[in-house]
């Protein structure tokens, strides 16, 4: 773990939402998740193009921010022509500006209707970093981005817009795959979270619990145990298999162990919790195949785990899972205060997103 993760830890504040039970758990059921001073989900960022196939993720935000009672903007970027493409005239650009308003009005309305507190804003310039700079200006906990948007669904599994979102915001962002389709509000069944056995990881648990309690969902805790890495020129010897055998055992043993511990914990508190160990060299592919399997309806990531480097926005089981797509993915930022700090914005602004 990096040093600025240390110092970060070390000088945030403990989270509120209840009493750590000495293994580093914390009890989840004291205070409502979106009271905890880590990951808070109270203002949400929905962008929205002008296409239809963005606004898959509406059915998540109704969710969410119902679940969360959290502040929705509604957010449409004008986006300038580009080279060489000649700049519309003013009555063009007064035009499209107006069509966009109109649309977000609807869906602001319709917001609205089901109590929830919406707004509508209309930025120009460049859309990935208009929505990032928007979201940092509100201090947005969420941005919830559709994976494909005016561009149309490809081969890619993100549209050029959200690889570079993902790639410079410090908040926590949603993927809703935009190749499928969702009830309108979408309701939360099964949701998986990842934990790979720290405390960092558990983060999510406030905010997961919060979402499964207003919904009445069941959790799924997993952990992949990794096949050990045996560096060799000729095949295996039977040591060596016995020796991989026992880590893999001993390690699947304390998975076990340490995910029956938090669900005896939440299950004390009336949630519903299953547990799922894995053993696979393959991490993010076997989750994916898990949540799969398991029907999920969303899976929660905390951004870094026990491995975590500051100087990166995700880790990298988080970071693979998000680009490769397919489920719809939350994945919490642990590290937003970290991420605003001028070395590590400066590090950050220089990574590029993939294509």
């Amino acid at each position: 773990m990096s040093s600025d993760l240390v110092t970060h830890d070390r000088g945030r504040r403990p989270v509120t939402v209840g009493l750590g039970n000495g293994n580093g758990v914390a009890d989840v059921a004291q205070t409502p998740a979106h009271q905890s001073t880590c990951l808070a989900i109270n203002e949400i960022v929905a962008p929205l193009d002008s296409s239809a196939v963005a606004e898959c993720t509406l059915p998540f935000v109704s969710a969410l921010a119902s679940a969360f009672s959290a502040h929705i903007t509604l957010l449409h970027v004008l986006e300038p022509a580009t080279d060489p493409a000649p700049a519309p005239d003013a009555l063009e650009w007064e035009m499209a500006r107006a069509e966009a308003h109109a649309r977000l009005m609807h869906l602001q309305s319709t917001f609205q209707t089901r109590g929830l507190t919406t707004e509508v804003e209309i930025v120009q310039g460049k859309a990935a970093e208009q929505i990032t700079h928007f979201a940092k200006t509100r201090d947005a906990d969420l941005i919830v981005l559709a994976s494909h948007g005016v561009g149309g669904i490809n081969d890619w599994n993100l549209g050029g817009t959200v690889h570079k979102v993902i790639a410079t915001t410090h908040a926590s962002v949603l993927i809703v795959p935009a190749h499928r389709q969702f009830p309108d509000p979408v309701r939360f069944h099964r949701m998986l979270l990842p934990l790979d056995c720290s405390q960092r990881a558990e983060c999510v648990l406030p905010a997961a619990t919060e979402l499964a309690r207003a919904h009445d969902a069941e959790l799924i805790l997993a952990h992949v145990v990794p096949e050990p890495e045996m560096p060799r020129r000729m095949p295996p010897s039977s040591e060596d298999l016995d020796l991989a055998e026992r880590i893999v055992d001993r390690n699947s043993n304390e998975a076990t162990r340490y995910l029956h511990d938090i669900q005896r914990r939440l299950s004390a508190h009336g949630s519903r919790v299953e547990v799922r160990v894995v053993v696979s060299s393959r991490r993010t592919q076997s989750l994916r195949e898990l949540a799969r399997q398991e029907q999920v309806d969303l899976v929660i990531f905390s951004a870094h785990g026990s491995t975590g480097d500051a100087k990166q926005r995700y880790g990298g089981v988080a970071s693979r899972f998000l680009q490769e797509g397919g489920e719809p993915v939350i994945i919490l930022q642990d590290l937003a205060e970290v991420l605003h700090a001028p070395g590590i914005r400066e590090a950050t602004g220089q990574e590029r997103p993939g294509h």
